[in-house]
């Protein structure tokens, strides 16, 4: 009995230690790969079937290597060009080229006149010799991009209507081209200003006109007439562009409506002989100040000084932005002791020069990169007298440009 029971005390503790171990095994861990081998489903194969696996693995190698023999030795005929083609004349083919004719609303009952309508150039733009590429194009405020992208800030700063744009090629060498941009700006100091602004020298041959300005280059013409700024840009250097660019400086001027130029160029151009291609309109933001508006601007013929002046509404008025613009001139330097009675003049720290401001009158007059502070008063002195000469048309209202919508009366 003793055996027997020592033997069920050991069973016991046997199935009590099983159970801690069989609690303690980890859990199993699944394989990430598929331990399962492939197994055909087919017990044997039909030779067959191995026969033609054969065949048809050495058409795939005969078909390799005959493509690459045949690119390693291909024929030279295949490419080959009968000389004749090339130097047999063909024959004559008659292109048909379309006039360009005037657009004619659906519906419209009017009869179209034979003559193509240019408007708003003249219509001896096309002329014996020229011809009109395409019917004009106009261009707004809203896709002047398209046209002139990159530069559309430069022309809205000068108060932007409309580009009309046309080109011309000559009829007896048509790689001749001449492309025609007529710029409406609005008034003629935003045509001036824009057109003295591209001026690439000061020292360019420009003539005045009764409505405007006008200078020409090799196989350019630009032309100022009025509220309008004409810009004739030849493809090549050719003395037939530059006839056809002559007659149409004529025939701008003879068809677009003009002003007389503003007074200002008497002061600078009769007064002080400068030249008119050294004479600058800044329409807003001269010499960087946001405050200033409405200034024009020229640089003496001998030197870097220069003189700008405008005409505001007021002496009160030109007195405030007299004060304005020397706030602005202390920031960039020290204001010099001792100068002209009414004169604000300084002495600019980082270019080394005499730069002055003053009211004279319903004027605002300065001096801008003098050498000395002689040389500025000079300045002053001197545009101050070609006011005085020309006071009686400086001071008509009808002289000169009107004033810009929501900037009061503080024009030029």
């Amino acid at each position: 009995m003793w055996y027997t029971a020592h033997n069920r005390s050991q069973s016991r503790l046997a199935i009590v230690m099983r159970t801690d171990a069989e609690i303690e095994t980890p859990p199993n861990v699944e394989p990430v790969f598929n331990t399962f081998r492939r197994k055909p489903l087919r017990s044997f194969y039909s030779p067959r079937e191995f026969q033609i696996g054969l065949v048809i693995l050495a058409v795939l190698v005969a078909v390799a290597a005959w493509v690459a023999r045949r690119g390693a030795h291909p024929d030279p005929n295949l490419f080959a060009v009968n000389e004749k083609l090339l130097s047999a004349k063909g024959k004559d083919i008659a292109v048909y080229k379309r006039p360009v004719q005037p657009w004619i609303e659906p519906g419209n009952e009017t009869v179209a006149s034979k003559t193509p309508s240019f408007d708003p150039f003249p219509d001896a733009v096309a002329s014996v010799g020229w011809r009109v590429t395409a019917p004009p194009q106009m261009f707004d405020e809203s896709n002047l991009y398209i046209k002139i992208d990159g530069r559309e800030s430069f022309y809205k700063s000068y108060g932007f209507k409309k580009l009309h744009f046309l080109t011309l090629a000559s009829t007896e060498k048509p790689d001749l081209t001449i492309d025609i941009e007529l710029f409406d700006l609005g008034e003629i100091a935003n045509a001036l200003g824009a057109m003295t602004a591209e001026i690439s020298s000061p020292d360019a041959e420009v003539a005045p006109t009764q409505a405007g300005l006008w200078y020409a280059t090799r196989n350019s013409g630009f032309l100022s007439h009025g509220r309008y700024y004409a810009r004739m840009i030849g493809s090549d250097d050719n003395e037939l562009i530059r006839q056809k660019i002559a007659s149409l400086k004529d025939a701008f001027v003879a068809a677009l409506s003009g002003e007389k130029l503003p007074w200002v160029y008497a002061v600078f151009v009769g007064g002080l002989q400068i030249s008119p291609a050294r004479i600058q309109y800044q329409r807003e933001n001269a010499f960087s100040f946001g405050f200033a508006n409405d200034f024009y601007s020229a640089t003496m013929p001998k030197g870097d000084t220069e003189v700008f002046l405008s005409r505001r509404a007021s002496a009160d008025e030109a007195e405030q932005l007299t004060n304005k613009f020397a706030d602005g001139l202390a920031e960039l330097g020290k204001r010099v002791p001792d100068a002209l009675a009414g004169v604000a003049l300084f002495k600019n720290n980082y270019v080394d020069t005499i730069d002055g401001v003053r009211a004279y009158g319903a004027y605002v007059i300065g001096v801008r990169l003098a050498p000395s502070v002689e040389e500025a008063i000079r300045r002053l002195n001197e545009l101050a007298a070609q006011l005085d000469k020309v006071g009686g048309a400086a001071n008509n209202p009808s002289s000169q440009s009107s004033p810009r919508a929501g900037e009061g009366q503080g024009g030029m």
